[in-house]
């Protein structure tokens, strides 16, 4: 993490002669204010005084006047910077990028291309997103998704109350954090509004995950330390109210709490850690391009350069004369490379490895069988690591054919012998056509791509766990992906037929990028932060567990944590059900539950509202991420 500069110190002229009495209240609170305001109004009043108007007061002598006593703070250059940057922001409401670059080093949250990157990677088609991906999207900022956060965000700024989000409500809300930073670092002025802030408290915009008895918090640079009341004698009291008619009368106003949203991240815990800002996008206004029109630079590479040191890649070469021309770029991103050229080391090195890379040989070797070969990379697909398999023309497809039929049965057919040789380009849809691909993850960055010299295909019906992400120029499916109808456990699938785009006389358009792409998308990180599991590691297999719904035209999930509540309750009821009633705080809401009637009832909205409600049994994976 970058060092956070040191406070730069305000230089106060105060006019020594003036009697204490005389103070008055607008005086004292500037007085006082040298954490968080700038004394614009001295300032101002001083600018139209001449030089010889200057030298006489610092010449004559002063003398003791009815008058109050005058305090002037002096602007440093970096705070009236960032009060010219407030006014601009206050005045015609800026992009947030404002506020969040008026933080500079200070701000440890995510950017606003940041948050708008988040925010795609789980909104659906509409642009919006609910409580459910709310959750995700807060965990990908390394936050915890709790129920009174996302009932605070979600009523802050659903404006037609449909349930949904927009990005830029949701930007909004996060630029509405980084001014309250900004007040406790004293780079913009508090208001009498800050003093009453209640976010921390009521709002479940902190993480209190710690005993604040025990564990002392730290405090934003510039912020206002408020000091235990001690015991005093009436005499001490007496002095330091006496003493203290000189300087205030007015208490300071500060923020009740530091926001959590801008505390430094911890190794793993955000995806900005590990996407760019530009991932799923292709190209940016002014972006400088190479001959093929894709953008130059690693910013619009879906992953973060060097980001990757704790993942390993395992090459399976089983074309024995290929020398993939990726590796050094692979390296790059920071992920270590293993490579391999027999069945049986690959089995052995196999645990080492987040992402198996298989390129398709002719025939089986005969270190392993196949159906040893294809189980190892079953159980390692079933934990949540990425397969990325490789063929070409046949018969170089033997080894992707196996593992594809172990993986998704007999359905697929990996063949066939198509000369290529050409340059796939963006489709303007959903779904490819001849000689396209769609937009994705893996293909950020990208508007064309090369397709390989000599390429197969995979055939098979498309309306299960694998989509096509690519037509060959004959509109043959070149490059297949699995989707999220896969097991939440199982790790994700990129299936290429043209191999040949790993020769170094073929690495051409595109290619590097979607190679680089395509492994960091395989460790599933954004699948990962959605269902609340650590960023490395096994996934482990869906288990059935007690969901609670509700009926609101459809039948509708509770959020984890309202479900786990509602459950509590319930299995209460099972044990004592004379009584059917039981009352459930969920959020910001407070329900009476009726389990008997299997209804539930908000007493505090003010309509009652009264839904149905029931439990159902479902395989979920378990988070273990709160």
């Amino acid at each position: 993490m970058p060092k956070k500069p040191a406070a730069k110190k305000k230089v106060v002229v105060e006019d020594k002669n003036a009697t204490a009495e005389s103070s008055s209240a607008e005086t004292t609170s500037t007085a006082t204010d040298t954490t968080s305001t700038t004394s614009t109004t001295s300032t101002t009043s001083t600018t139209s005084t001449t030089l010889d108007e200057k030298k006489r007061k610092t010449t004559e002598p002063k003398t003791a006047t009815t008058t109050s006593p005058t305090t002037t703070t002096m602007e440093t250059r970096a705070r009236k910077k960032a009060r010219e940057a407030f006014d601009l922001i206050s005045g015609v409401k800026q992009r947030q990028a404002s506020v969040f670059n008026l933080l500079g080093d200070q701000y440890t949250g995510p950017t606003e291309q940041q948050l708008q990157m988040i925010f795609r990677l789980f909104c659906n088609r509409k642009g919006q997103i609910g409580a459910e991906e709310l959750a995700a999207v807060l965990r990908s900022m390394g936050k915890r998704p709790l129920t009174k956060r996302i009932d605070k965000i979600l009523n802050e700024c659903d404006a037609n109350r449909n349930g949904t989000i927009e990005m830029d409500e949701f930007v909004e809300y996060m630029q509405k954090k980084a001014l309250e930073k900004a007040k406790l670092m004293g780079l913009v002025p508090l208001t009498n509004e800050d003093s009453d802030d209640s976010d921390g408290d009521q709002g479940g915009d902190t993480d209190e995950e710690s005993d604040d008895s025990k564990t002392p918090k730290k405090k934003a640079a510039g912020a206002i330390i408020k000091k235990k009341k001690t015991a005093t004698t009436k005499k001490d009291s007496t002095k330091k109210t006496k003493a203290s008619t000189t300087t205030t009368s007015t208490p300071q106003k500060t923020l009740a709490k530091q926001p959590s949203f801008f505390q430094p991240l911890q190794k793993h815990s955000s995806i900005v850690q590990f996407y760019t800002e530009n991932a799923g996008v292709h190209t940016v206004n002014n972006a400088q391009v190479d001959k093929y029109n894709n953008p130059i630079g690693v910013e619009f590479d879906l992953g973060v350069e060097g980001a990757f040191t704790s993942f390993t890649i395992l090459f399976g070469i089983f074309y024995t004369a290929l020398t993939p021309k990726c590796e050094k770029d692979l390296k790059n991103k920071g992920f270590n490379v293993i490579q391999v050229k027999t069945q049986k080391e690959f089995i052995e090195q196999l645990p080492k490895a987040d992402i198996a890379i298989i390129i398709s040989g002719k025939e089986n070797d005969s270190t392993t069988t196949m159906e040893s070969f294809t189980q190892s990379v079953k159980d390692f697909h079933e934990s949540g690591k990425g397969l990325f398999l490789w063929a070409d023309n046949s018969p170089w497809t033997t080894h992707c054919q196996a593992v594809v039929t172990s993986l998704f049965g007999n359905g697929y057919k990996v063949d066939g012998n198509e000369y290529a040789a050409n340059d796939l380009t963006l489709a303007m849809g959903p779904k490819p056509q001849k000689k396209t691909f769609v937009s994705h993850l893996i293909t950020s960055g990208i508007v064309t791509l090369y397709e390989g010299i000599t390429v197969s295909s995979v055939k098979g019906a498309f309306d299960g766990p694998l989509d096509v992400l690519a037509e060959s120029t004959e509109g043959n499916n070149v490059i297949v992906i699995s989707n999220d109808k896969l097991d939440g456990n199982c790790g994700r699938v990129v299936i290429d037929c043209g191999f040949t785009k790993l020769m170094d006389n073929y690495y051409s358009a595109g290619v590097e990028r979607y190679i680089k792409n395509a492994c960091v998308w395989l460790l599933s990180l954004d699948h990962r932060f959605r269902i609340g599991v650590a960023a490395q590691g096994t996934i482990e297999k869906p288990k059935e567990v007690p969901l609670w719904q509700y009926k609101h035209g459809d039948w509708l999930n509770y959020d984890q944590a309202a479900s786990d509540i509602v459950e509590e309750a319930y299995q209460d009821w099972i044990k004592n059900p004379y009584v059917d009633i039981r009352a459930v705080s969920s959020g910001m809401w407070q329900y009476h539950v009726d389990f008997r009637l299997m209804k539930q009832t908000n007493i505090q909205h003010s309509a009652h509202t009264q839904r149905d409600i029931k439990r159902v049994l479902k395989p979920a994976v378990i988070s273990k991420l709160n």
